[in-house]
């Protein structure tokens, strides 16, 4: 096995997991048998490009979420979280920046 197909199959386990499917569960939404799902996920047989299509839909993924390892995960939760870190912090400071030019020209005026 290599090592995108055991990342591949463990994310489909913890996926249908996390929304408490059961293996007959998962293979009612995705039209196929609970052995199938059994076969997939312990690795005696590999979900084509469709299967993995349906995969996503029932399992309420990205395509993506389903081959990125545990360590990919926390990076790309990170840079999710920076990047908007980042555009509150410009935000914050556009608003402080207008707050004070206004307070600046109301005492010009007065």
């Amino acid at each position: 096995m290599t090592e995108i197909q055991r990342i591949l199959l463990s994310n489909i386990k913890k996926y249908r997991s996390l929304l408490k499917y059961s293996q007959f569960d998962l293979a009612e939404l995705c039209g196929v048998s609970a052995s199938y799902i059994s076969e997939i996920e312990t690795g005696k047989k590999y979900p084509s490009a469709k299967m993995l299509e349906r995969l996503v839909q029932a399992l309420e993924v990205k395509p993506y979420q389903l081959f990125l390892d545990e360590n990919d995960i926390d990076n790309f939760n990170k840079e999710g979280f920076l990047s908007s870190f980042k555009e509150k912090i410009q935000d914050l400071f556009v608003s402080d920046v207008e707050i004070l030019y206004s307070q600046f020209t109301d005492k010009d005026d007065n």
